[in-house]
């Protein structure tokens, strides 16, 4: 009688762990999959702020096209002088990993940024190359941890859930794994908490959402982050995104999501 209740205990306990992985898993896969427009144009503002204080702002530009679902993104710098003209491209493939390509002025070539790269801080700041992108839900595994966190940004409060990730494949991932809290009405995530690899105990970044709105075009509405914030809990630095001025579904050349643009910052 004992060992039927147990068995009987076990099999309740599976199932409902198994709906929350499922659980976690859908949500992850919504957050990663939120419609976005056909096309966008944006100014964007990094400020690196170093441990002691120190401010370094550079300003880009973005341009951004989806077409079939998958999401091309371009970048280009401005200033200051040191980074001036450099450009990035990303292009999502399907079931292919993503290209990415990176024009440096002082070079004068394109080259592309293999894998084991994308690790690396995004032109100098705390944002990586795979921060820069969004990752695709199957890459990780996913677990409710629970359902109903509170993160606070900015001085507003918001309903989470908070769903650990675990990336299947380690090898070009900075991170052991991360803490996810996602938003229960955008569903775009609040805050990530990164784990170091080293020491899996150990926060090693923190990435953080400062507020986001609704915007409504002709084609469609999403929901558009207004500014980030990502920490580097090891070392103090931290890196500052805000969104300047942003422009949906109005139209862009196909000839920025090239290499030959990417080249000579000229679409023809």
């Amino acid at each position: 009688m004992k060992l039927t209740k147990i068995l009987a205990a076990s099999a309740v306990m599976a199932i409902s762990f198994t709906a929350f992985a499922d659980e976690a898993y859908d949500i992850m896969k919504k957050s990663t999959t939120l419609d976005v427009p056909v096309n966008s144009r944006t100014i964007m503002e990094l400020r690196n702020i170093e441990a002691n204080g120190a401010t370094e702002t550079r300003v880009l530009h973005q341009y951004g096209r989806t077409v079939n679902g998958l999401i091309s993104t371009v970048f280009e710098f401005k200033s200051p002088a040191s980074v001036k003209d450099t450009r990035v491209l990303q292009a999502a493939k399907n079931s292919k990993e993503d290209d990415r390509w990176i024009y440096l002025p002082s070079m004068r070539t394109v080259r592309r940024i293999p894998t084991s790269e994308r690790s690396k801080q995004f032109v100098g700041c705390e944002f990586t190359y795979n921060d820069m992108a969004i990752r695709d839900v199957d890459e990780d595994k996913h677990e409710m941890l629970e359902k109903s966190v509170t993160v606070t940004s900015k001085g507003k409060s918001y309903d989470c859930w908070k769903i650990k990730s675990v990336p299947l494949k380690k090898a070009d991932i900075e991170f052991s794994y991360r803490i996810c809290y996602i938003d229960k009405v955008s569903y775009l995530p609040m805050k990530f908490e990164y784990f170091d690899k080293k020491d899996p105990t150990k926060i090693m970044k923190v990435y953080t959402t400062d507020s986001y709105r609704e915007v409504k075009t002709s084609r469609g509405k999403y929901w558009l982050r207004e500014g980030a914030c990502i920490k580097n809990e090891i070392t103090g630095r931290t890196t500052k995104l805000d969104i300047k001025d942003i422009k949906l579904d109005e139209g862009i050349s196909d000839a920025y999501f090239t290499q030959s643009w990417l080249q000579t910052g000229k679409a023809k």
